[in-house]
């Protein structure tokens, strides 16, 4: 058959057209939009006046499309005609600003009107999706990078569009085997004839099988969220991708006082780093080094569906997380005294002066300027306007301690949480450490405490909670770690050394797609495959199951159709798994 066209307009079909100038080329990957160029006669303009829908149709398969742009030859009175897959207008609408998930399954999220494009599109979901539950702050990407960050996040998940009618978007880990051959054979109903010799992409340029890696990078890494917890607990741990210590006494530049909490996720002066162990065994044994850093990923709280609407609102910049994440393993002078050591512990109280607005934060605060004389002088300074003084502490609370054990010279810190002991770990400077860090200080000489007001916190201030809303919790931080370790395989798998054959074909069958598996069968031996390694030459000739990666539809203009298809042992997609700087 001749194929044609449809013009859309508010789902209805507004035009039909046969074509005939041109031939169809389309291509399709794994999490790409398809797209492809036609040619038409200059009848088509007055339809084609701004976005229009276009279906392309043929015997064998229907291209959903959009116009992206109109080129007219006055000389010829043709014109080209850019389009692309109907999927690209996910890439016009956005997501809200800081619009969180957390636990929530991928069909959940996909239930949700600000992160589907619209309810015209239908979402079909592989059985292994059911397993997969995403904690991410989404925050103004367009829906389509939102969703293909979706799928990044996971360890093999991937979307695709199938060549129908509808609006179908797929999500899954993919690779069911379709009863086809690939091979020279004649045509037949489970035969796909090759029309041409097979070339072969090697590709080992962009290779990475050793990754270290670190998650919402600050302080050169060693306040990062790392994967020390998946170390700890090999049942977190993909057996072909161990988690390893590469190094010890990494950031030697000076020492961290750091407690062992999952939530500082301190490294331990330890670098560690993911082994894909396939990747290894197909470069003979050589380790290639890399470094991924996700810096959007991180543990985070959600407001309790309990909390009462009527709690206060806050609208200032304080978060006690917050403040700790920006500030451990720094230095923060305020006010430049002593010159010989400016780095005191009151520099870090008027640090948190600063954020929640106090004017002047950098003013003397009176007697003999020790810390203590934050307690003594709280009425002359006016603290009341910003502060609360409770009797019991929660996160975030600033202690001041008198003149007396651990504290000879007073000394005021934030409190972070109990010991049960008699002691509480606290986040300060000058501890004794010219620096920002978390320390075990006695209760026993605690003067008072201070507690910023509700209207100075950011978002939602929950009087319950520790941090204004729900606390962070080490199961969050683990949790989170996981999910980095699991977008780490996915980059290594796609930085593994590419062996991609492609074929021409005769036409392909209509329920084909890419991510599914197809038999290939040649003969190998002309593709000198002892020059390969031991590991690579089996992994070729193990069995003839190739995954398509990459397929192309082709129909010329008398209705014809052929095909091309890129075969490879991984589903992999090549513009991921290279090294982030």
């Amino acid at each position: 058959m001749i194929p044609y066209f449809e013009i859309l307009e508010l789902g209805k079909v507004k035009k039909r057209f046969r074509l005939a100038l041109s031939d169809i080329d389309i291509s399709t990957e794994l999490m790409e939009i398809p797209t492809c160029s036609i040619d038409g006669c200059s009848e088509l303009i007055p339809y084609l006046r701004g976005r229009k829908e276009i279906r392309i149709v043929t015997d064998n398969f229907i291209f959903y499309s959009n116009t992206q742009s109109i080129k007219y030859n006055t000389e010829s009175g043709t014109l080209n005609i850019d389009l692309s897959h109907v999927v690209s207008e996910w890439k016009n609408r956005q997501v809200p600003t800081n619009y969180a998930f957390k636990g929530t399954t991928i069909q959940e999220i996909y239930k949700d009107e600000n992160m589907i494009y619209s309810t015209d599109w239908e979402m079909q979901y592989g059985e292994e999706v059911e397993e997969e539950t995403i904690d991410y702050v989404y925050s103004r990407q367009d829906k389509l990078s939102a969703l293909t960050r979706t799928c990044e996040l996971t360890k093999d998940l991937f979307w695709r569009v199938p060549f129908t009618k509808n609006k179908i978007l797929q999500i899954g880990a993919f690779g069911e085997k379709k009863n086809y051959t690939v091979s020279i054979k004649p045509s037949g109903s489970n035969n796909i004839r090759i029309l041409g010799e097979p070339t072969i992409d090697e590709d080992f340029s962009n290779v990475i099988n050793l990754a270290t890696v670190y998650a919402n990078k600050s302080d050169s890494g060693m306040t990062s969220l790392s994967l020390r917890e998946v170390y700890n607990d090999t049942s977190l741990q993909d057996i072909n991708f161990p988690v390893v210590i590469l190094r010890n006494n990494i950031n030697n530049e000076r020492d961290y006082n750091y407690i062992d909490y999952p939530k500082l996720a301190p490294n331990n002066q330890l670098e560690y780093a993911v082994i894909d162990t396939e990747s290894v065994a197909m470069e003979s044994g050589l380790f290639i080094e890399g470094t991924y850093a996700f810096d959007d990923l991180n543990p985070f709280s959600l407001e309790s569906e309990n909390d009462s609407e009527e709690q206060p609102t806050g609208s200032g910049n304080w978060s006690p997380q917050a403040f700790m994440d920006e500030y451990t393993g720094k230095q923060v002078d305020m006010d430049g005294v002593p010159p010989e050591q400016p780095y005191q512990c009151v520099d870090l109280w008027k640090k948190c002066l600063e954020v929640i607005g106090y004017p002047n934060p950098s003013r003397a605060i009176g007697g003999d300027g020790y810390a203590w004389n934050i307690w003594f002088n709280r009425d002359y300074l006016g603290y009341g306007e910003y502060f609360d003084y409770p009797s019991t502490p929660q996160f975030g609370d600033w202690a001041v301690f008198n003149k007396a054990g651990e504290t000879p010279y007073s000394h005021v810190a934030m409190y972070v949480s109990d010991n049960g002991n008699g002691t509480a770990q606290f986040f300060g400077q000058n501890q004794p450490n010219p620096y920002c860090t978390v320390t075990s200080i006695s209760t026993a000489n605690i003067l008072g405490w201070l507690r910023v007001k509700s209207e100075f916190w950011q978002g939602t201030y929950n009087p319950e909670s520790s941090n204004g809303v729900q606390n962070i919790t080490d199961e969050d931080r683990i949790k989170c770690a996981k999910a980095v370790y699991e977008a780490t395989i996915k980059k290594l798998i796609n930085a593994r050394r590419k062996f991609q054959i492609t074929v021409p074909t005769e036409k392909l069958p209509s329920d084909l797609n890419v991510g599914d598996k197809i038999r290939f069968i040649f003969d190998m031996k002309s593709w000198h495959l002892e020059e390969c390694s031991n590991y690579m030459r089996k992994l070729l000739t193990n069995d003839d199951w190739f995954y398509i990666v990459k397929m192309s539809r082709k129909v010329n203009k008398n209705g014809m159709e052929t095909g091309e298809l890129t075969l490879e042992k991984f589903l992999r997609i090549d513009r991921e798994g290279k090294q982030d700087s």
